[in-house]
């Protein structure tokens, strides 16, 4: 299957923020794929994603996803901090490693805090 930068950059990412509290629920579980739904990625895609990634350390996935989020374009950059930050409220609270890990991110380009706030208010809802 070939691959798309952005949404590896996209999963990488998420899969991080995810972790980032040490807990891997079923929420977010449907949180991620109802973000692939919106954003049009693929079961498929999503599961062949998975199995590439099986075994790798958070600190692979994240330099994977840094990476590759740098060769996206200025939009997709920002739509996956927006997603980001998202889904770190899934869970109905912000952990601080999360919003750490989310400001962390946002030194690599050249987005701004205030900037993946708003994307994030013009972003639907995560069904979960």
């Amino acid at each position: 299957m070939e691959q798309n930068t952005y949404f590896d950059a996209l999963l990488y990412l998420l899969r991080v923020i995810v972790y980032a509290d040490g807990v891997f629920d079923e929420d977010e579980v449907r949180a991620i794929k109802d973000i692939c739904k919106q954003e049009d990625v693929s079961e498929e895609y999503y599961g062949d994603f998975v199995s590439r990634t099986k075994g790798f350390s958070e600190k692979k996935m994240y330099q994977n996803g840094i990476d590759m989020i740098q060769e996206c374009t200025l939009d997709e950059q920002l739509r996956t901090f927006a997603w980001l930050y998202k889904i770190a409220e899934v869970d109905g609270k912000v952990h601080v490693k999360e919003v750490r890990f989310l400001l962390y991110s946002l030194r690599h380009t050249d987005i701004e805090f205030a900037q993946v706030e708003k994307k994030a208010g013009e972003l639907p809802a995560i069904l979960v």
